[in-house]
């Protein structure tokens, strides 16, 4: 005879599985950013004009370092390919596979056509460049995203099959990212560029509402039970997954980081 897990064993797979999806969220994001931007050669490349210059001997660093961020945000829609920033109005990410496959949670997953709305109204928390240090730490808050994709879903939550292929929607409040960049100096081709020798990422999520649609082969009762049980445990959080998934964003913050890095110079991005 079948026997329902225990509620404590639930709570465990349901902590899982939040926190995969809101990674899945910022690894979408961060994908995108990665994947932006021209293919630039070896030659020479100026900064954008529109882009305000800093210089790091100012006193005042900061504060315009966060007045020549703020004024790009009306280039953002648009994108800005010379920085490796994609359109955020909507962000949109071809595809993601998301994957678990140890404890209580066996997972297979695919999200296409990923459709991401909200980015553009963020708020930066906080913005400090250290120049002798070679540290640049960001925070960033969004107060609500919006995302829909399609997808492909199949594993187990315990001992429950879990399926379907359908169409995904959810909304996330309270974003909040803060990421650490720590690099350092080197020549060349005659020229003072910065590498990245490390990046920390911790984030935190408010609400999360998701709704997977055609669950179960399109069994509606068992389909809406379960969005309900994803639904109510959203607040389950564990830490046992946050640490591989803010390591997992880092490389990705990384990836598009040492892309500007190589493309222009300290002096280039921040001249005396």
């Amino acid at each position: 005879m079948y026997s329902p897990p225990s509620c404590a064993g639930v709570n465990f797979a349901m902590n899982k599985i939040n926190l995969l999806f809101k990674a899945f969220l910022l690894l979408a994001i961060y994908c995108s950013a990665s994947l932006a931007g021209p293919n630039f050669k070896k030659e020479r490349v100026k900064l954008p004009s529109f882009v305000k210059i800093c210089r790091r001997n100012d006193p005042n660093l900061d504060v315009c370092a966060r007045k020549s961020l703020l004024a790009l945000k009306d280039f953002l829609d648009y994108g800005i390919p010379e920085l490796f920033i994609p359109p955020i109005t909507p962000l949109v990410v071809p595809e993601i596979r998301m994957d678990q496959d140890s404890g209580a949670v066996y997972l297979h997953s695919i999200f296409k056509n990923i459709t991401i709305n909200g980015l553009d109204d963020f708020t930066l928390n906080e913005l400090h460049i250290d120049p002798e240090k070679m540290r640049f730490t960001l925070g960033m808050g969004v107060p609500k995203i919006a995302m829909d994709a399609k997808y492909v879903l199949k594993g187990k939550i315990m001992m429950m099959p879990l399926m379907g292929e359908g169409d995904f929607k959810a909304n996330f409040t309270d974003v909040e990212l803060n990421t650490l960049i720590t690099a350092e100096r080197y020549k060349k081709h005659g020229r003072v560029f910065a590498k990245v020798k490390d990046v920390k990422v911790e984030y935190t999520l408010g609400k999360t509402e998701l709704h997977f649609s055609n669950l179960f082969n399109g069994d509606e009762a068992l389909g809406e039970r379960m969005n309900m049980f994803l639904n109510e445990n959203w607040d389950s959080l564990s830490d046992e997954l946050r640490p591989l998934m803010e390591r997992s964003i880092a490389e990705l913050v990384r990836a598009s980081t040492v892309k500007i890095f190589d493309t222009y110079s300290f002096d280039d991005l921040l001249p005396e």
